[in-house]
């Protein structure tokens, strides 16, 4: 039943790495850009440009590049691998129940009873025999405690993707305003993350994939990485990349604000601490 959970919880994100990976499919962008814009409106960009992206995405080719990939990471030191699909659980089970409740809420909204794989477009996900290698890691190296945690926190989510599924493809949402909807659900969901969590997961990974992954093995994945949409037209491709990069840009920008409202809070804390004393 561990196993199973765990396996689960690995599939349910794989939507999301689809996108990830087919970013790599992008053609480079030029430096310049029009004016910044909010993440939020980047990150809406991003889900009406990747939709004909997914539609796109060759499923042959797509679970041949993901095994690639998951090759890369599995060969980490086990303890190490294990660790980080610790810390990584340990950010997912960080959000708030109410930023949870949240999310599923738009979860079953865009995967409700009218979308079911007899009918809609499938997005090709990672094969199973890559998920279960990483699960076996998991299940191993990975506090039982923890393992249920994740299995409880997350069951919601799961069972509203279950109609939708199946071991190798995955709904995509019926339309573009439902994926973009699905977008800013999982953005906020994001921003919810523990900071603290979130900090020793990337500090962790960081330093594992620099010493685990060689620059060239990486940089060999993107010829590969071309043939993951064949279907999708140059501009479409194009039109991605772009939103992607503007996403990036915002989303440093975001950074940079929060950082000095932060310092800014605790300069104010730290006065009214001086007055009080």
């Amino acid at each position: 039943m561990k196993a199973d959970a765990v396996s689960n919880g690995l599939r349910a994100t794989a939507i999301s790495a689809s996108l990830f990976v087919a970013t790599m499919v992008m053609p480079p962008i030029p430096a310049s850009y029009a004016a910044p814009i909010t993440l939020n409106e980047a990150i809406v960009e991003v889900s009406e440009t990747s939709y004909p992206i997914l539609k796109g995405l060759n499923e042959a080719n797509f679970q041949a590049f993901s095994v690639k990939i998951g090759e890369l990471l599995l060969n980490i030191n086990p303890d190490k691998l294990g660790k980080s699909i610790e810390l990584a659980m340990d950010v997912l089970d960080s959000a708030p129940s109410e930023k949870l409740d949240e999310f599923n809420i738009v979860l079953k909204e865009t995967y409700n009873a009218d979308l079911n794989i007899d009918s809609c477009t499938l997005v090709p996900l990672p094969p199973m025999s890559i998920v279960d290698r990483f699960v076996s890691i998991a299940v191993e190296k990975v506090d039982a405690g923890k393992l249920k945690t994740f299995q409880e926190t997350w069951k919601p989510s799961l069972v509203a993707l279950a109609r939708s599924k199946t071991d190798s493809s995955i709904c995509l949402p019926s339309t573009r305003a439902s994926l973009d909807k699905l977008a800013m659900a999982q953005a906020d969901l994001a921003r919810s993350f523990g900071r603290s969590e979130t900090k020793e997961f990337t500090s962790y990974l960081g330093p594992v994939l620099k010493a685990s992954i060689k620059p060239g093995k990486a940089l060999s994945l993107v010829k590969d990485a071309q043939t993951l949409a064949p279907n999708a037209s140059q501009q479409a491709k194009k039109e991605f990349a772009a939103a992607g990069k503007k996403a990036e840009t915002a989303a440093q920008l975001e950074n940079a604000r929060n950082k000095i409202a932060e310092q800014k809070a605790q300069q104010a804390a730290n006065k009214a601490a001086l007055v009080k004393n």
